[in-house]
């Protein structure tokens, strides 16, 4: 009978050490989050967007979360879809561009064991739980604006940006510091479409600027940047993607793009939660941290003369030699 009754015990314990060891395991579990979630304040589909999520799923994939994209198109919805997502359990919560970047900021104080990531913007937030995530464009640019003054026939290139704002700018300064750079009397002429998501706006402003001259044109423009591309298309000049490889769209016409690694950095600001590396504060994502610039199709094409160009800028920029403008 002491016998059973010593192995009745012994079984108890056991069951109850595997509860306990899966119970804290559980806690684990949960305070990680079973889910990501990447909320934004405009539609689904801008091509940024769309590579920012790209390195959250990645990321997701890797560690068995359920990755989710949620439309907060309205400053009203911006702290409601914030504080659902954070009451849900999803961790880490990333937000994209200022406005939502400053109200997660106000709300991540209630939910001290959620990690927010604000991502391409410079807002910025002194809590333990917060995290500003940036890939600067002014070298992707100033390598395209390079490669522009030496593509241009007419010694006239443009820029169009969708808003005057802090990380569209540095695309701006990159690319018109990569045309002087160049040295061979080659213009910039520098517009805004003063908006992000009308295509058509891009098209009409990027005309203007071909018929006076531009042969050269690259948009740094989200959703509005495709009408910058289809307007090259319709008249038959150079334009430069921006953010992801746009070739796709036309080799022809779109002969170079300025990569963005947005999905490279939405994947490692993921991974530093899951790996207990999460640092608050600012993380920017650069050639110092293998960040591409540009793809091999289309460096591939570019002409010996022109790839030796290409090769010596990046080893200046990587050396420091050349110091590209932040404005």
């Amino acid at each position: 009978m002491k016998k059973l009754l010593a192995l009745m015990l012994s079984v108890t314990m056991g069951i109850s050490m595997l509860t306990g060891c899966s119970s804290s395991e559980e806690s684990a579990n949960k305070a990680q989050g079973g889910t990501t979630a990447m909320i934004v304040s405009i539609p689904q589909g801008d091509p940024f967007l769309q590579i920012c999520y790209s390195g959250v799923k990645k990321y997701a994939e890797e560690v068995g979360k359920e990755a989710k994209i949620i439309e907060a198109l309205d400053k009203s919805e911006y702290s409601e879809q914030i504080r659902a997502m954070a009451e849900s359990g999803a961790n880490p919560i990333y937000v994209v561009w200022d406005d939502l970047a400053e109200e997660a900021f106000r709300i991540a104080p209630e939910f001290e064991d959620t990690k927010f990531i604000a991502v391409d913007t410079y807002a910025q937030s002194e809590l333990p739980n917060t995290m500003t995530v940036v890939v600067e464009p002014q070298v992707t640019s100033f390598v395209a604006g390079v490669v522009a003054a030496n593509v241009t026939e007419t010694k006239k290139v443009a820029w169009v940006g969708n808003m005057d704002l802090p990380i569209v700018n540095l695309a701006r300064y990159g690319f018109e510091a990569g045309v002087k750079y160049a040295d061979n009397g080659t213009s910039v002429e520098s517009v805004y479409i003063g908006d992000a998501n009308d295509p058509n706006k891009g098209a009409e402003l990027t005309k203007q600027l071909i018929t006076n001259g531009a042969d050269v044109v690259m948009q740094t423009a989200n959703q509005a940047g495709l009408g910058v591309i289809r307007a090259a298309q319709e008249m038959k000049v150079k334009a430069i993607g921006f953010d992801e490889w746009q070739g796709s769209i036309d080799e022809d016409t779109v002969f170079w793009s300025a990569l963005k690694d947005s999905a490279g950095v939405t994947y490692a600001a993921g991974k530093s939660v899951s790996d207990n590396a999460f640092k608050p504060g600012m993380m920017v994502y650069g050639l110092e941290a293998g960040a591409k610039i540009y793809d091999d199709k289309d460096y591939d094409k570019l002409t010996p003369e022109l790839k030796e160009i290409v090769d010596d800028v990046v080893a200046k920029i990587k050396s420091g030699e050349i110091e590209v403008p932040a404005r």
